[in-house]
């Protein structure tokens, strides 16, 4: 029994260490940008964490088939800072580009300043914030977004995924759902606004404790 036991754990060792992975750093001055924007349909998850510092900091982990190929490509224009994953110019998949990010776990972690907009679109991801975002806007799909102790302006917009807010004391909000449930506990006129809607998911907004 033991014997056996020790081939499958070999076999799943062979499995998991068999899988590609590639991580992806980048910083960036945050001198002269107004708005960080990522429009990626690419992305499991993206995890922003707002920060005192001055730059912009990224940390991209790919894991799976063709995770080698991955390249993160950034466009600054008329102040606003664009970053998108893709594959790099020389890459031929056997199937089309499509296919090949089915294979494929993308995961972002980004730190911004406190001082500028940051804007998401995807319809894979799943969004965690934390911290102060001077104007955040969210547009996704499936995947949820959890807002943490959260101070700043926002948007937030998802078709299935849930949306949960946790705010600080200066946030009221507005929510709506089609299909799903609402809670709102940011009454009042606060400085700040959060506006939350989504089509099936449920929506939360509570005040941090």
């Amino acid at each position: 029994m033991r014997q056996i036991f020790f081939i499958i754990a070999l076999i799943c060792f062979g499995i998991n260490s068999s899988v590609a992975q590639k991580t992806i750093q980048k910083e960036f001055s945050s001198e002269g940008i107004k708005t960080l924007s990522i429009k990626d349909d690419a992305i499991f998850k993206i995890t922003v964490h707002a920060s005192e510092e001055k730059s912009i900091k990224l940390s991209v982990h790919i894991s799976g088939e063709h995770s080698e190929n991955v390249i993160v490509e950034e466009n600054i224009t008329e102040n606003t800072l664009s970053l998108k994953t893709d594959f790099s110019p020389f890459f031929l998949p056997e199937d089309d580009k499509l296919a090949a990010h089915k294979v494929m776990a993308v995961e972002v972690d980004l730190t911004i300043p406190q001082t500028i907009s940051l804007e998401i679109k995807s319809k894979l991801a799943a969004v965690t914030a934390e911290g102060r975002i001077y104007e955040l806007a969210v547009s996704i799909e499936n995947g949820a977004c959890v807002l943490t102790n959260f101070m700043g302006n926002a948007h937030l917009k998802t078709t299935d995924g849930n949306i949960w807010v946790r705010a600080t004391s200066t946030v009221s909000g507005q929510a709506t759902s089609t299909h799903g449930t609402v809670e709102n506990k940011l009454w009042g006129n606060g400085k700040f606004f959060v506006e939350a809607e989504s089509i099936n998911g449920d929506i939360s907004l509570l005040q941090t404790e």
